[in-house]
């Protein structure tokens, strides 16, 4: 069998002694000594010498300078190829979620798309060589590489993570600066919600299901899905809220004018950024907890919704299907609109209800819906009509007074 060029020649492998793994060994395709050790991966060197003894002393040297780049936290090799970014990237992230900084979603969600797609195309590439003309072809890559059209709004997410990348690599003093991008149209469309005649026909639909005791994969609908719907609408909810939510994560607060709970999940797409409810809410959990005891469940560390399916992914999907179920029973699967329904056109509603129903304001409405104003206002924003506020309009302008001392007092309690 031929000996590959790169590959050592096994009767000249040496260890260097007292030095790890670090070994110098020769090979086919060089008349210079090599040096190779293991740090959380296999690095070599080629040594620049024919004399043992010198390569020796340059192995030790090799292996020492990569210590202290480890212990200083360095890149250990200055090759700046685009994959050692796109891999440092990602052990950052997942760092910083480990540390809890950031939701665990975010390196999760990171990865299936830059292993599954921006690497494969990228790994080989130098990162300084990573310009307009190759995020292009990246861009028809995707084109051709889907049996379906990918939305634009995927392909611009792809060029978010890409970008992240090619940032990082500006912060390791790789390349001077990131290059620019393709632009990508992307259409914003409202999103789709429940109006107050849908909210009460998806109710009634669901109580009618309860009592022809409808079953959805081997799950009976009861009134968990209406406790389930209420919550979501009162609270601002994500369905990856609901899915890991505990009793544990609900407080019983008391305000002066009212009770609500307060929210906390910490694995959502904000982490561990808590939000408040309407009274209504206070109401709907308390219906729960005594559910829960009928079914033996009720425990501070007990899942507020099906939690006897201790595979939260399961559970969530259990949700949905009966969600949709009753969403067809009732007519309700596609928005007039021509959008399809799904759970999360119940924390649609809520924002929608907020806006529209209440007149709270933009910034208000986002910082308890754990988003952007610009998200807001892209995708809730064009279902308001300026009609909606006309009686602010209409108002008189209000005289200048002394500020009202109702705000002072006690702070609200929880329990």
């Amino acid at each position: 069998m031929v000996q590959h060029k790169a590959n050592p020649i096994p009767e000249t492998i040496e260890r260097v002694p007292n030095f790890g793994t670090l070994s110098i060994y020769k090979i086919p395709d060089s008349r210079y000594w090599q040096a190779r050790v293991f740090i959380g991966r296999i690095i070599k060197k080629s040594l620049k010498t024919e004399n043992k003894i010198d390569a020796i002393k340059g192995a030790k040297d090799f292996y020492h300078d990569l210590i202290n780049k480890k212990r200083n936290n360095e890149p250990l090799t200055s090759s700046p190829t685009f994959e050692r970014v796109a891999l440092e990237l990602m052990k950052e992230d997942q760092d910083r979620a480990d540390r809890g900084e950031v939701s665990s979603r975010l390196p999760q969600e990171e990865k299936k798309i830059i292993n599954a797609d921006i690497l494969p195309f990228f790994r080989k590439d130098n990162i300084k060589d990573v310009n307009y003309q190759r995020i292009n072809a990246y861009l028809e890559h995707l084109k051709k590489s889907r049996k379906k059209a990918l939305a634009p709004a995927t392909i611009k997410l792809h060029f978010n993570y890409l970008n992240k990348i090619l940032k990082h690599g500006c912060k390791l003093g790789l390349i001077d600066k990131v290059p620019i991008f393709p632009k990508i149209q992307v259409v914003d469309n409202p999103r789709a919600w429940f109006e107050k005649t849908q909210w009460d026909k998806l109710l009634a639909t669901i109580d009618n299901e309860i009592k022809e005791k409808a079953v959805v994969r081997y799950h009976p609908i009861t009134i968990e899905l209406n406790y389930l719907c209420w919550l979501m609408v009162s609270s601002y909810c994500r369905p990856s809220d609901i899915k890991i939510l505990k009793n544990n994560n609900i407080a019983i607060c008391r305000s002066r004018i009212g009770k609500y709970l307060r929210i906390t999940t910490a694995s959502a797409k904000t982490n561990n950024a808590p939000f408040v409810t309407g009274t209504k809410a206070v109401e709907i959990y308390g219906k729960i907890q005594k559910f829960q005891k009928s079914r033996g469940f009720g425990n501070a560390d007990d899942f507020v919704f099906f939690p006897s399916l201790k595979n939260r992914a399961f559970a969530l999907q259990t949700m949905q299907r009966q969600f949709k179920h009753v969403l067809e029973k009732a007519g309700l699967k596609v928005s007039v609109t021509g959008q399809s329904r799904t759970l999360y056109s119940l924390r649609h509603t809520a924002i929608m209800v907020a806006l529209k129903e209440r007149g709270i304001d933009y910034f208000t409405v986002a910082k308890n819906s754990r988003t952007s104003v610009g998200m807001i206002e892209r995708f809730y924003g064009s279902h308001l009509e300026n009609e909606m506020n006309v009686e602010k309009f209409q108002l008189p302008r209000k005289s200048k007074s002394k500020k009202s001392d109702s705000n002072n007092g006690s702070s609200d309690t929880c329990q």
